[in-house]
């Protein structure tokens, strides 16, 4: 009987060969991954905002490299507060990330100017203006910092709406040449068929 050691099958070799290159790529791939997670919190989320009541007008950086800056919030809040009784209220940061997104997204890609009709509402006023009967809702979501009825110069009302809808982030009304209405609450859209369904 014969003591020589059978040698392996080629096909071990090439299916050891073929585990030990996934094992290669997959490490390789690795240092992508963080590195392309990092670049998502890199960079900067910047609005320019003017309250149409006031004339109050602000350019704020309220973003950077993955953190929210208090003070452009706080910045923001005021610039959006109910104008009639001077109340601030905390804006949401979602609809401010919703509004940086749409402008991102309007035919001119560039930072333009939002003007702001209505941005947080006391409940004093809200209750104010539904006397006036302005299809205001009871609980009308101006009221917790999570709405904004706006107007984008240099951009149709029809397209910021379009803009607005194909985010996907809350509700969305379109008031004519008058304005859009913006906010994080259910998804919805009223005033215009949306191209987004």
């Amino acid at each position: 009987m014969s003591n020589k050691q059978k040698s392996p099958s080629p096909l071990i070799y090439r299916r050891e060969f073929l585990i030990g290159t996934a094992a290669v790529a997959a490490m390789a791939a690795v240092p992508t991954v963080f590195a392309r997670t990092r670049r998502k919190k890199q960079g900067v989320r910047a609005l320019s905002l003017t309250n149409a009541h006031t004339g109050e007008t602000t350019r704020v950086d309220y973003w950077i490299d993955g953190s929210y800056q208090p003070e452009a919030l706080a910045e923001i809040d005021t610039i959006l507060r109910d104008h009639r009784d001077n109340e601030v209220c905390s804006i949401d940061t979602r609809l401010i990330d919703l509004l940086y997104n749409v402008n991102q997204k309007t035919i001119c890609n560039s930072a333009k100017c939002f003007q702001i009709l209505s941005g947080y509402r006391s409940p004093k006023t809200n209750r104010m203006l539904r006397r006036r009967g302005r299809g205001v809702a009871k609980n009308s979501l101006h009221m917790m910092g999570k709405a904004i009825d706006i107007k984008l110069p240099g951009v149709g009302n029809s397209n910021l709406f379009h803009a607005a809808t194909a985010q996907r982030g809350g509700g969305v009304g379109y008031y004519g040449s008058s304005f859009v209405h913006m906010d994080v609450g259910k998804v919805r859209t009223w005033g215009k068929r949306s191209r987004y369904g």
